[in-house]
């Protein structure tokens, strides 16, 4: 929930700079949040087609970590070979696929979240 208020002085030309920005329905506020979060590394929230895009890539994703999971369990377990480095490189692949994966997670909640909202009149 949004309850912090944050206010700014503009000049006259940041404010036309702004206006601009403001096409396709949306409020000088929602521009200023879409610009701080993109700032900030924070995700950005995604309209429906791109959602349904990223959960495909979501799924993807989670037949990397489970083949990359795999490969890491077959060293463990002495089933192939073991290289210290590789199990290293396996570890840190999978870690980042895991948080790639709660990235779009939550990308998907905002948005998500955002388009009840707005369902709501809000």
């Amino acid at each position: 929930m949004r309850s912090e208020v944050v206010r700014v002085r503009l000049k006259p030309e940041e404010r036309h700079a702004l206006a601009a920005l403001c096409g396709d329905g949306r409020t000088a506020s929602d521009v200023i949040r879409l610009l701080f979060r993109d700032q900030a590394g924070l995700p950005l929230p995604v309209g429906p087609a791109e959602a349904e895009m990223l959960r495909g890539t979501n799924e993807e994703l989670r037949r990397v970590g489970i083949s990359l999971n795999q490969a890491v369990r077959a060293m463990n377990e002495g089933r192939v070979g073991y290289e210290p480095h590789l199990d290293a490189a396996l570890r840190s692949l999978l870690d980042r696929v895991y948080r790639l994966r709660a990235d779009v997670d939550l990308m998907l909640r905002i948005s998500r979240h955002d388009r009840r909202r707005a369902g709501r009149g809000a």
